[in-house]
């Protein structure tokens, strides 16, 4: 089967989630992805906090399809070899904090001329413009900034922001969209481009049903689980777990009212519709409860699934890593690595018919490949040593 980015070359200057999620989709469908890390340490994320040897899960499963080099780019020696590479890439990735590539005079003002047909993908945790430009972000502090922490969480308790790092992949998958369509515009004009995604403007789109009771003039509260105008919309418990039910549609209501045996609720004008409900909404979840409660998480899901009710079973992430959907559909795959022995690595979640899922090979040692990437270069033997003894590679 076909590779869409078969002949593409990455240089993935990318750390910790961001970047490294952007340029493993790349790799997925089937571009080279030339992982470019400091000497001795690799990446951040290569590494556990405070381990000289074992390697970091979390790297493993964002890392596997790469090619690894050993790279100082402090070094003018490094960098000029960088510059080597460059020279027959299609595409640099990276996520460094503002103002450090100016600094490794790896800018994109200074590569544009050099390199015209090379597209320059950048994550940032905000805009290069920003007032914000050289301020830290993680995953933790953006969801602060975006607004999200203040509306997550309960009104009598503060704020808080979910483990889960969807701003740092939102902003992988998002870089990877800007370069492919880079890659299609070069493929008419010839010519490269920068392409830049801020961690913070991504979070923009995911506030719309937030932003847009705002921009209508009101406020926007903490609600635990449920929802400003859905009801029913909450977690309720069932016999062996708890299930998330949401009713978005009036025929929803209808349909959860008969499921229930509460239809004569549906003449009571207190259940008439949605902001009837919302000023009950204690009430309304009460009823919810004492029907489900009395019922298997499986067989509440099922029974609403049937009239197509939103629902889901709250699930442990134990049981989403060893759910067969997931290995079925290529997200957690199997692969290996010598200090973990078997370990699960991501797969795309992106499912083209014609095209084959390239994710083969296993995460890369550090600079595992970097003998032979500075060999298509023209680097090679007694060169390749010295570079070693001075700590360019």
């Amino acid at each position: 089967m076909s590779s869409p980015l078969a002949g593409i070359r990455i240089i993935d200057l990318g750390q910790v989630y961001a970047a490294p999620y952007c340029t493993m989709q790349l790799a997925c469908l089937g571009a080279d992805v030339i992982k470019v890390e400091p000497p001795e340490t690799g990446e951040p994320l290569r590494k556990l906090p405070g381990a000289v040897t074992a390697t970091n899960y979390n790297f493993l499963m964002l890392n596997a399809g790469k090619r690894s080099i050993t790279l100082n780019l402090k070094h003018p020696r490094g960098r000029e070899i960088l510059m080597s590479l460059l020279q027959d890439a299609d595409v640099l990735v990276e996520n460094y904090s503002g103002g450090v590539m100016e600094k490794l005079e790896l800018d994109y003002a200074r590569l544009k001329s050099r390199f015209p047909r090379l597209i320059y993908a950048s994550a940032k945790g905000y805009g290069s413009d920003s007032r914000w430009a050289q301020m830290g972000a993680m995953d933790f502090t953006v969801q602060a900034a975006a607004g999200m922490t203040d509306v997550t969480g309960y009104p009598d308790r503060p704020g808080v922001r979910t483990p889960a790092t969807f701003i740092d992949m939102g902003t992988g998958s998002h870089l990877a969209t800007g370069i492919l369509a880079a890659l299609i515009d070069r493929g008419r004009t010839g010519c490269g481009q920068k392409v830049e995604v801020a961690m913070l403007d991504i979070t923009v789109p995911a506030m719309t049903s937030l932003l847009a009771p705002v921009l209508e003039g009101r406020k926007v509260k903490r609600l635990g689980n449920r929802h400003w105008g859905v009801c029913p919309g909450n977690v309720y418990a069932a016999a062996n777990g708890d299930v998330s039910i949401f009713c978005l549609t009036e025929a929803h209501w209808r349909s959860m009212a008969r499921i229930i045996g509460r239809e004569d609720l549906l003449s009571d004008p207190r259940y008439r519709d949605r902001s009837t409900r919302l000023k009950i909404a204690d009430e309304v979840d009460a009823i919810i409860t004492d029907w489900s409660r009395t019922r298997s998480r499986e067989e509440v899901i099922s029974l609403l699934a049937i009239d197509g009710i939103p629902c889901a079973p709250v699930r442990s992430v134990e049981e989403v890593a060893s759910d067969p959907e997931t290995a079925s559909r290529g997200l957690l795959r199997d692969s290996e690595f010598p200090d973990k022995g078997a370990i699960k690595v991501l797969g795309s979640p992106l499912k083209l018919s014609a095209s084959e899922d390239m994710m083969h090979s296993r995460p890369p040692l550090l600079g595992q490949h970097t003998i032979e990437v500075l060999g298509e270069v023209g680097i090679s033997g007694d060169e390749i040593e010295k570079l070693r003894s001075e700590g360019v590679i």
